[in-house]
């Protein structure tokens, strides 16, 4: 097999608000098929959150409140008791736009008390550690042909049911290469 085919350079750069997709044959078990939000990308480095990787409710031990436990996703590899959320509420305070609609933390005790307010109002995703990269990393792992970088998307999706089948299903969307990227076999071998 030419796996040359599978060098796709991404025509968009990565900036803050960018998703980025791992490529189909992406060996980091880390990323695999994953989608991440980038919620800072400077030349110090880049930080974002997977969108696709739900922790099971009845796997969490700690005595975290039920409304965070039910939209628990694992961000990333780095700082797993970190905790953060992202969120369609511009009026928590402290919170930090990200892109049109979605806004990353802010004041969480103002937050909480909000979804018990206006619980149908208010989208959001909680995570447990991030997705880190150093000063450059993640624009030479573009380069690499890692990352599929998409900046024109409908943010509310990041809200709704995404499960393990949506990485396929949003890359599908793209058409050309991603559209035959999406029905890559998780296992190469398989193919």
């Amino acid at each position: 097999m030419d796996f040359d085919y599978f060098n796709y350079k991404s025509t968009e750069k990565v900036i803050k608000g960018s998703l980025i997709l791992s490529q189909p044959l992406m060996k980091d078990f880390n990323f695999n098929r994953s989608i991440i939000l980038i919620c800072e990308h400077s030349s110090e480095g880049s930080l974002g959150y997977k969108l696709n990787d739900k922790i099971p409710t009845e796997s969490i031990v700690s005595d975290l409140n039920l409304l965070i436990k039910e939209k628990l996703f694992l961000g990333g590899p780095v700082e797993k008791p970190y905790l953060n959320f992202i969120h369609n509420s511009k009026e928590v305070p402290s919170c930090i736009k990200i892109t049109n609609d979605v806004f990353l933390g802010g004041d969480i005790d103002y937050f909480l008390r909000s979804l018990k307010t206006i619980p149908n109002k208010i989208k959001y995703k909680f995570f447990s550690g991030y997705s880190g990269w150093g000063s450059d990393q993640l624009d030479n792992e573009i380069e690499e042909n890692s990352w599929i970088v998409i900046n024109d998307y409908e943010p509310s999706f990041m809200f709704d049911g995404i499960d393990d089948k949506f990485w396929s299903t949003f890359l599908k969307q793209f058409g050309g290469k991603n559209k035959i990227f999406s029905n890559y076999p998780k296992d190469s071998s398989l193919n």
